[in-house]
């Protein structure tokens, strides 16, 4: 298997509730392809993830975010939240 991108020596959370472990993650095509000793896969791009945390996307359920998506510079406004690990809002409460 080959990836567009490794994510190399981090700390993944799964979201199980299990503890964090040690391993790598592949990514292909926008999706997950692989998670765990990938020492041996090819990629077209290695980013050392030592001494970070991967975890999969938060939802942030209690947002007042609802009045930033219909706005012309959403792409901008909505960024610190995707920095933050948030990839769903909930808006409108």
């Amino acid at each position: 298997m080959d990836a567009k991108v490794k994510l190399s020596g981090g700390t993944v959370i799964d979201g199980t509730g299990a503890p964090g472990r040690r391993a790598d993650v592949a990514l292909s095509g926008g999706k997950i392809a692989a998670i765990g000793d990938l020492a041996a896969l090819e990629a077209a791009q290695t980013l050392d993830c030592s001494g970070c945390v991967l975890t999969p996307g938060f939802i942030d359920i209690h947002s007042h975010s609802d009045w930033l998506v219909p706005g012309r510079d959403c792409g901008s406004l909505v960024e610190p939240f995707l920095r933050q690990g948030m990839t769903t809002l909930v808006g409108g409460n």
